[in-house]
Parts: structure tokens; C-alpha cells; sequence
């Protein structure tokens, strides 16, 4: 039935692609049988005979792009035969033709990736246009991040120093967002805290949720600045911020950014650490477990809140706490240590949590991090 069904859609899509026109573009016989063979000559490692049909299918196409296409796939193969001169000769031609094609951009960086392995000094010289004449390309952001890293190697002032020449160059594109990030990380590398957390939050601020790909990124390392300078109110108020901005998914997947947890932990633990404010970090931690459904840390988080709970006395809400732990995480590695606290606590017939509680969880740790948090630690055993 599925097969029958499947079959008719094909022949519907077929007949209506006929009556309205709408077949693909005439790309040529020659220019078709060459590239054929250009890939299967380079499926089978014989780049220098794909070299040569990719250039004969270049001469036969029919549209513009395609004609790109197939240049820019025989510089490759040519590049793997060790003819690398020719090769990124052809690929800057590519990259410097008048209008740009949509290979341009990737032209330009396989140029420089090709310097890179000969001189890297001479490659990053080639990466840097790739930023500023590419500015919208996803491989500009792959060329900056290695311009970075070759200027790292020197410090962070000399990195600092390009990322400030940079800026305004692709001012109004899509790579500036990541040119003022970095310039703000670099910024905190020195010491330069009150510089930095204003950057931070100039990039939230000029790349709002949701179209800052660094929007969460930036109000986070904006919070950690404003604890380095003392400030750990104004903290909660970025992470807050931050908070504020998560969606719940009306379909498939979701729109949780890997901030968010981490974003509501830090709260936590400085309304408990900094502030001495156990209401506040109760009540920020049972957020965790009301909020973050499909969050690993909502038994953590219920761990902790309960402990806060029996700090200040209230036996009974911190076994009620611990209770929901029991029931909502059998496997929870704190399930012993509820029963421990509180021996009305029956561990569920099915569970596979621990058979005794462990004593490192007993003692005085303080709110939990999440995994992966750069704070965290890097371990966590049953």
C-alpha cells in the first residue's frame, strides 16, 4: 500500500512538473557526460584525469554557476595531484572574479588553506581578505577564528589590536557580531573587566534574541564580569536577562540554548554563595526542576534545594523535596541519600540507583554546576 501510494505521488509530481514547466534547466549532454566522469575519475583517486574532465565540463556548461562549479572542483583535484601553484591560482581567480559566483567565498579560503600548508604566515595574510571581502559567508567565521588563533600565539593585545582594525571594515555584516565578541573576550584576557562586560553587552544589545547567534554567549560572559567587579545583583539581572528569552517549542525539537542551564545554576549559587540568600536559591533551584523538563540536573537541583531546606530547619519541606526526587528519579544517585535524611523514603522495587548513599554527596558543596560548564567539575561518579 505504501509502495502503491508513493508510486502515484512520483507520478503526480511528474505530471504537474511537465504541464507547469517546471523541469530543471538544460545543462547540456557534453557538459553532464564530462562531469560524470570528472567524479568518477576522482571517486577512484585519479584526480589528475578529473582535473581535466571537471576543466572540459567548465568549457561545455550551459549556465554561468555551473561553469564556476566545475573550475572550482578541478583547482581541488589539480590541488590533490601536488600541482598546489596551479590550483590555488585557479581558486584566487575564482575568488576575485567580477560579479562574485557562490564559490567565491569558498574559493578564497581553500586558497589561503593551501598557503597555510606551505607558509602559515603567507596563509593567515590570505585569510584576513576572506573576512572582509566575504563578510556574509559562513567561511569567514571559520578564517577569523583561525586569524585568532595565530594571533593568540603572540598574546592577546596583538589579537585585540586586530580585532579593533577589523571592526570597522565589516561594520553592518554578518561576521561583525563574532568580531566584537572575540574583541570582548580578549578584552577580559587582559584585565580589562569594566571594557569587557560593556563589549559583552554592546553585542546582546546590537544582536538581540533570537537573531544574535552570540546573544546568550554575550549576556553570560557579561554576568561573570560584573562578578569580577563586585557586582553580583547586576549579575542575576544579565542572567535573568537571559532566562527571559526562552521559548517553549509548539513542534519537533527545541529552542534551548546551552546558556540556559547554566544561566539558572549561576543564580543559584550566588544568591546562596554571594548573596547568602537561601530563600532565593531555594526558590531559583526549584525553577530547575519545574522549568528545565529535560534538563539531567533537575535531581541535582532538588538535592541541593532540600539541603538548603534542612539548613534552615524545615525538616518536613526538605523531605517533601526529597520525596519528589525519590519518586520523579528512581536512578538518581542522591535516591540513598533521601533515605538517609529521611527514612520514610522507600526507594522504588525497579530502581538502579546506588545501593548506599555515597559521602561525598553529604558534604558541603554548594549549589550544583552543570556538566560542561567551564566551572564544573569534570567528573561525576556514582
Amino acid at each position: 500500500m505504501i509502495k502503491a501510494r508513493l508510486a502515484s505521488f512520483a507520478l503526480l509530481a511528474s505530471l504537474a512538473s511537465l504541464a507547469c514547466g517546471c523541469g530543471g534547466p538544460n545543462r547540456g549532454d557534453a557538459y553532464m557526460s564530462s562531469l560524470a566522469e570528472a567524479r568518477r575519475d576522482h571517486h577512484n583517486g585519479r584526480f589528475d584525469l578529473a582535473a581535466t574532465k571537471f576543466d572540459e565540463a567548465a568549457k561545455t556548461a550551459k549556465l554561468p554557476r555551473d561553469a564556476v562549479y566545475a573550475r572550482y572542483e578541478a583547482a581541488l583535484a589539480r590541488a590533490r595531484t601536488g600541482d598546489v601553484a596551479r590550483a590555488a591560482a585557479e581558486l584566487r581567480a575564482i575568488a576575485t572574479a567580477k560579479p562574485a559566483s557562490a564559490y567565491s567565498a569558498q574559493a578564497a579560503f581553500k586558497a589561503a588553506e593551501l598557503a597555510r600548508d606551505n607558509d602559515e604566515a603567507a596563509g593567515i595574510r590570505e585569510l584576513e581578505p576572506v573576512v572582509v571581502d566575504f563578510p556574509e559567508s559562513g567561511v569567514a567565521q571559520v578564517a577569523l577564528g583561525l586569524v585568532l588563533r595565530h594571533d593568540d600565539e603572540q598574546g592577546p593585545e596583538v589579537a585585540l589590536a586586530h580585532l579593533e582594525r577589523l571592526a570597522p571594515r565589516v561594520k553592518g555584516t554578518k561576521v561583525e557580531e563574532k568580531v566584537l565578541y572575540e574583541r570582548a573576550k580578549r578584552l577580559d584576557a587582559l584585565g580589562r573587566t569594566q571594557a569587557a562586560r560593556d563589549a559583552f553587552v554592546d553585542v546582546a544589545n546590537k544582536w538581540p534574541y533570537p537573531f544574535g547567534g552570540l546573544n546568550d554567549d554575550a549576556l553570560y560572559r557579561a554576568a561573570e564580569m560584573e562578578e569580577k567587579l563586585g557586582r553580583p545583583k547586576e549579575a542575576i539581572a544579565l542572567l535573568e536577562r537571559l532566562l527571559s528569552q526562552r521559548e517553549v517549542s509548539s513542534f519537533m525539537g527545541s529552542y534551548e540554548r546551552p546558556r540556559y542551564l547554566p544561566a539558572i545554576l549561576r543564580i543559584a549559587q550566588i544568591y546562596e554563595n554571594q548573596l547568602d540568600d537561601r530563600a532565593k536559591a531555594r526558590e531559583t533551584l526549584h525553577r530547575v526542576y519545574t522549568d528545565f523538563t529535560t534538563s539531567t540536573m533537575r535531581d541535582d537541583a532538588l538535592w541541593r534545594e532540600a539541603e538548603l531546606w534542612r539548613k534552615d530547619g524545615n525538616a518536613s519541606t526538605a523531605c517533601d523535596r526529597l520525596s519528589t526526587l525519590a519518586g520523579d528519579f528512581p536512578d538518581s544517585r542522591y535516591v540513598p541519600c533521601a533515605s538517609l535524611r529521611c527514612p520514610s523514603i522507600k526507594r522504588a522495587a525497579k530502581s538502579k540507583a546506588p545501593a548506599t548513599c555515597h559521602e561525598y554527596l553529604l558534604r558541603e558543596t554548594g549549589a550544583p554546576k552543570p556538566e560542561g560548564d567551564p566551572g564544573a567539575a569534570t567528573s561525576r561518579p556514582d
